[in-house]
């Protein structure tokens, strides 16, 4: 959700909160004060009344509906006044209504009158309705505001952080090159902008100490490498004795796997570092096929039963060059870690690869053997490296790997 959409969405829940509670505070407010007023306007009305009594008026003739007069007697002691609802017959509206009856005796001359007195009532229907209708004016006043406010002056005051934001999205290791951000009077912006800036410099120079010293590291390997099988090679083809031969095998593949160890390494630090070029259409059923054919005399030479649920072409968004790598590892770690005449199932839609296989039962988690170098079996050929570099493959490009294994049957799974 956006912070626009978030801070809107917020202030609306708290005014309509607020306008409930101040909307039965109103009510019944407004209702006491109504109650309050009517009972001293009757109160006023019968002191008005009980003075033309006593001016000699009689009292008969000022009877009325709403007013009702009764003689006591006059030896009861006077009444105070007393307020209660009551059904009265209204005349203008030609039927009963509730009505607010206030009653009180007064003794006038030695002689003692209760003068009760009607007037209509403001309905509970009437002021909630007004209650209401004023709530909803003001709701309608603050959301006019609302998106007055948030979607003119917000995009003013949030317009430096939402150019901080492009610059972020935009920054690469690629280009070389810290933030550069606006200048912005909002302090909580320019500090902002001022860490950000610090700390793109220090990542920029961080990434290329790291970048070279695995560049070195990985030339300076290579060279004595290749010396060291050029002349292990040429040692293989002298008369050595079994004992020798032995030793310059083991030392052969030794240097073979510092060789992959580091090419590996150079090759997870790139996808990490998000080195390789714009993602283009590769078509995975192609490229699954062209792997198996050229994995298929390996897969013979271990008699393993290959079975592939390949149909149309399936195209996903990658650079070619990792997208060979990624299926060559996991198809290679099928073959490695399986066993003789075991099998190995493909199955590829346009969801997802999975790829099953025969195979020893783990003795660890499936998930440990997708951290670097951690490795099952006791194959001199893997370095421990393969399903960690697809893991990284993976998440560089937003799909989603898994490792499985339950018995003898391991599944490796890519959700596109």
């Amino acid at each position: 959700m956006k912070l626009l959409n978030l801070l809107t969405t917020l202030y609306l829940l708290l005014t309509l909160a607020t306008l409930l509670v101040g909307g039965v505070f109103i009510y019944q407010k407004l209702e006491s004060e109504i109650d309050f007023e009517l009972g001293m306007e009757l109160e006023r009305q019968i002191d008005a009344f009980a003075g033309r009594i006593a001016q000699g008026i009689d009292p008969e003739a000022l009877q009325s509906e709403r007013l009702e007069i009764k003689v006591l007697p006059s030896e009861m002691e006077e009444e105070s006044l007393s307020l209660r609802d009551t059904i009265a017959y209204h005349d203008p509206m030609n039927r009963a209504e509730k009505q607010l009856k206030a009653s009180k005796s007064v003794k006038i001359d030695g002689r003692h009158y209760r003068i009760s007195y009607f007037n209509l009532v403001v309905e509970t229907e009437d002021i909630t309705e007004t209650v209401v209708y004023t709530m909803l004016i003001v709701l309608l006043v603050q959301l006019l505001a609302v998106v007055f406010f948030f979607r003119s002056i917000s995009n003013r005051i949030l317009r430096p952080f939402q150019h901080t934001l492009g610059k972020i999205q935009q920054f690469s290791f690629q280009k070389n090159q810290p933030l550069v951000l606006e200048q912005t009077n909002i302090r909580e912006f320019a500090q902002l902008n001022q860490f950000l800036e610090r700390m793109s410099a220090k990542l920029l120079k961080d990434y290329r100490q790291i970048k070279e010293f695995s560049e070195n590291i990985s030339h300076e390997i290579h060279t004595p490498s290749a010396v060291i099988r050029g002349k292990l090679e040429h040692l293989m083809n002298l008369e050595i004795t079994e004992e020798q031969a032995h030793l310059i095998h083991s030392a052969y593949q030794n240097n073979e796997k510092i060789h992959r160890i580091v090419k590996s390494l150079a090759l997870l630090a790139k996808l990490e570092n998000e080195e390789f070029e714009q993602p283009e259409p590769v078509n995975l059923t192609q490229l699954i096929k062209s792997n198996l054919e050229m994995l298929q005399e390996l897969i013979q030479l271990r008699g393993i039963e290959l079975q592939s649920a390949i149909s149309k072409p399936i195209t996903v968004p990658m650079h070619p060059h990792v997208a060979e790598i990624m299926i060559n590892n996991i198809l290679s770690n099928a073959i490695k870690h399986n066993q003789a005449n075991g099998w190995i199932k493909v199955e590829l839609t346009e969801k997802e690869l999975v790829v099953k296989n025969s195979g020893k039962t783990l003795q660890s988690k499936p998930n440990d053997l997708l951290e670097r170098f951690q490795k099952e079996s006791q194959n001199p050929d893997s370095v421990g490296l393969g399903l960690a570099i697809v893991q990284q493959i993976c998440k560089t490009y937003g799909f989603d790997f898994s490792y499985e294994s339950e018995s003898q049957v391991h599944v490796m799974r890519i959700r596109f």
